[in-house]
């Protein structure tokens, strides 16, 4: 549900950053691409995973976990697509990959969005 709710967030910032100020598509998914990562991880963390934690240096945390996992996404989708892509269709192995990180995926934002996750919720 986050996901499909990130989704068209995503797609519905790319057509309103083209309409009303008429970027590029390539500005226009840049942007979007975060604006759509802030709404994945506020609702992940909200939504799926119940976390109402508002310290900031819990957020910090959060923030950084998810990012560097995001990185990580990025540069398999990047990796995948430039070795697998000239033989198949792109849009199967992006697909393919995106099931891929989803699997990985889980099971890591439920680490950092745990309300009693020891990586998180240390006192320092």
């Amino acid at each position: 549900m986050v996901g499909g709710l990130s989704y068209l967030f995503e797609m519905t910032a790319i057509l309103l950053l083209k309409k009303i100020f008429s970027l590029t598509n390539v500005e226009a998914v840049t942007i979007s691409y975060w604006i759509g990562l802030g709404v994945a991880f506020i609702l992940q963390k909200i939504i799926t995973f119940s976390n109402l934690d508002k310290r900031l240096h819990i957020i910090g945390k959060q923030v950084i976990i998810y990012v560097v996992l995001v990185l990580f996404n990025y540069s398999l989708n990047i990796l995948a697509v430039d070795i697998f892509a000239k033989d198949s269709n792109v849009y199967l192995i992006r697909t393919l990959v995106i099931l891929f990180c989803t699997l990985i995926n889980f099971p890591v934002y439920k680490i950092i969005f745990s309300n009693k996750s020891n990586i998180i919720q240390n006192n320092n």
